[in-house]
């Protein structure tokens, strides 16, 4: 009775975490797909400023390899997470967990390299 609850309750933690990841992954698709649009305006701003011979160019530059940096980290994660994870139960939590932490820090990154871009986007 106790192994069968124990079972139960570990799908139920699994189901848990993939409604997470699933809701976590949603958001960052809306800050991912604000970041791309962030990276197409600094890309329009870098060519401007490198034709006035601004020295923000190199900044700018910076920012933008970290926005397309997190972009490509939001596709790696994707193009790797399993939703149908092969495993014992054990071993599928523990999957879901650590794919859990994988997508707050790729939401994490997107959020960071946004902020950055900032102060470009002000001007």
């Amino acid at each position: 009775m106790a192994l069968a609850f124990t079972a139960c309750q570990q799908e139920d933690n699994e189901q848990a975490i993939k409604k997470t990841i699933d809701d976590l992954h949603n958001e960052a698709m809306v800050i991912n797909e604000k970041a791309i649009k962030t990276t197409f305006k600094l890309d329009s701003l870098l060519v401007q400023k490198r034709e006035q011979k601004d020295s923000d160019t190199i900044a700018l530059h910076r920012t933008i390899l970290q926005l397309n940096a997190a972009d490509e980290k939001m596709m790696d994660w994707m193009h790797d997470f399993q939703l149908d994870f092969k495993g014992s139960k054990a071993e599928a939590l523990k999957y879901f967990q650590s794919q859990l932490d994988s997508v707050k820090q790729v939401q994490t990154q997107l959020e960071k390299a946004i902020e950055q871009a900032k102060p470009f986007i002000k001007q």
